[in-house]
């Protein structure tokens, strides 16, 4: 008498996955593509910024140029809080400490692009102005430290974190400018001051009051990224208006006792209120699969190549002189386009290998980033001068 199989015993069991290095499953394309608008605006300033002349600058495109690329950075930080605002939290023990070592690498490497030598000890010893460079907080350096608090903000508040993380968003929007009006960076260690104003540290990024707008992405992505298209699109309207109008009437308010065009919250919700439309107008253009979303998807996909790879090309660095350097400050608008023409093309390209090298072979990418990181601390800490 035979035995009876059933189906289930019958089939092979399913090919074991080893989820820690598999790839997970893509973010919506249109996530991606803001984040890389922002990042090659972002590249167009820095490049304009650095190498037009100075009669460049005082010609009317320039200031209409710089007019909208202060909103680039500020959408750099919103994209990137959209992104770590999309998960359920708060997350996992397991998933927090990985995201925590990614962010802890994300802040290294903003220290590394600042670093005046590539030694510790010659590091010590280098001039104020060269310390005062190095503990500047920039955009990774901000996303980083935000996000870290994020992470530690989630565990404390648990389900309520958007409500608090809104709530923490606003705070440091209100407090920017006593926090810069007070100098308080100048009574604090350099590490640390370099974190809340400009006045200690050249900080282009500092916490008050930028940190605001990875607060508000994180709580938009909340918010916004959980839900479907219609449902995203109503209450992104709804947002951008109140955003704007608070703004407004916040401007009004503050004339002639904030600065506007810095620390005033008018300016920073007039800005938010952009972002938003500026991220459903991108969303708009990735559902219709429009010419270059999925190029610009993955510029979004791998900003941080694209952000570290764009500042050595134009700065150079403890790794190597730039040639792009030589020409600080010496070019017309047509040389600086031509510049910013040839550069995409080698982002784009440095992004899509690692992305499919990432991809492809995950365990490997990461065994590299372990190996570059080994050996950058190991030249740091052993190179005498």
């Amino acid at each position: 008498m035979s035995a009876v199989v059933s189906p289930a015993a019958a089939s092979p069991a399913p090919p074991f996955v080893d989820r820690r290095h598999a790839p997970r499953r893509s973010r919506e394309l249109y996530i991606d593509a803001f984040r890389g608008v922002m990042a090659l605006l972002m590249v167009q300033g820095h490049v304009f910024d650095d190498l037009v002349s100075g009669a460049g600058r005082a010609a009317p495109w320039y200031q209409f140029e710089v007019m909208f690329h202060g909103s680039t950075a500020p959408g750099f930080l919103f994209a990137s809080g959209f992104v770590a605002g999309l998960p359920r939290a708060p997350l996992s023990l397991r998933a927090s400490l990985r995201r925590a070592r990614r962010l802890l690498f994300v802040l290294g490497v903003g220290y590394f692009l600042h670093l005046p030598y590539l030694s510790v000890y010659k590091t010590l010893h280098a001039s104020p102005a060269q310390k005062a460079d190095l503990f500047a907080c920039n955009p990774l350096q901000l996303i980083a430290v935000s996000q870290l608090a994020l992470l530690l903000l989630q565990w404390l508040a648990g389900r309520r974190w958007v409500v608090v993380a809104a709530a923490a968003a606003i705070a440091i929007l209100a407090a920017a400018p006593f926090v810069w009006s007070a100098r308080l960076s100048t009574r604090m260690p350099l590490f640390l001051g370099g974190y809340l104003d400009p006045a200690a540290a050249p900080s282009q990024f500092p916490v008050f009051p930028f940190a605001a707008f990875v607060l508000a992405g994180t709580v938009a992505g909340a918010w916004l990224g959980r839900t479907d298209r219609a449902t995203r699109h109503r209450r992104s309207v709804r947002a951008a208006l109140a955003l704007l109008v608070t703004g407004v009437v916040l401007t009004i308010a503050l004339a002639g006792r904030v600065e506007f065009w810095t620390v005033s919250p008018g300016y920073a919700l007039l800005r938010m209120a952009g972002l938003v439309l500026a991220l459903a107008g991108v969303e708009w253009a990735a559902a219709r699969e429009m010419a270059g979303t999925r190029v610009l998807g993955l510029l979004g996909h791998e900003t941080l190549v694209v952000y570290v790879l764009h500042l050595v090309l134009l700065f150079g660095g403890v790794l190597g002189h730039s040639p792009l350097s030589d020409y600080a400050g010496s070019l017309g608008f047509g040389g600086a386009l031509a510049v910013l023409v040839a550069m995409v093309p080698v982002l784009y390209g440095a992004a899509w290998i690692w992305h499919r090298f990432k991809m492809r072979r995950p365990h490997a990418a990461h065994l590299t980033l372990a190996f570059v990181t080994v050996l950058v601390l190991w030249e740091l800490l052993t190179r005498p001068w």
